[in-house]
């Protein structure tokens, strides 16, 4: 039985006695659909021109409570703006960052994973979760040459 995004996030709002708006829905079917890490400021900008009705601080409120029910996960990008991808679904990556286009790369490591779970055996370390994200150049922008 296939689970749908849509009807767990009613749920979610409606446990927290909170409606389930025309506009929080469009935020977490454009989250949903999205093909990269996007930024609160790029979703309002793209809804808000279907929907002229939906305010900046529902999209940041939405993409907050989103996180917080681990329905959606947030990046730092290197120009100190968050980007949000959603998590339903989706086994667990990380990501490099580039420092010069804010260029996204997910990628999964069993190694790193085993490492981290050594490590915190070792330190008798209960973990919840974790975030690993390298900031650097990408091979466009580290590229010989490049202005």
């Amino acid at each position: 039985m296939k689970i749908e995004p849509q009807k767990v996030f009613q749920q979610l709002l409606s446990s927290k006695g909170l409606k389930c708006t025309k506009q929080r829905e469009e935020i977490l079917d454009y989250l949903l659909k999205a093909r990269k890490h996007v930024t609160p400021e790029e979703m309002y900008r793209d809804i808000n021109r279907k929907d002229p009705a939906l305010g900046r601080a529902t999209v940041f409120r939405t993409l907050h409570l989103l996180e917080d029910s681990g329905f959606a996960n947030s990046i730092h990008l290197a120009n100190g703006r968050q980007a949000y991808e959603h998590k339903f679904a989706r086994p667990h990556h990380d990501h490099m960052i580039c420092v010069e286009c804010s260029a996204v790369i997910e990628f999964s490591s069993a190694t790193i994973e085993r490492i981290q779970e050594q490590i915190t055996k070792e330190h008798t370390f209960s973990p919840l979760w974790h975030r690993h994200e390298i900031f650097g150049r990408c091979k466009k922008c580290a590229s010989p040459g490049r202005n």
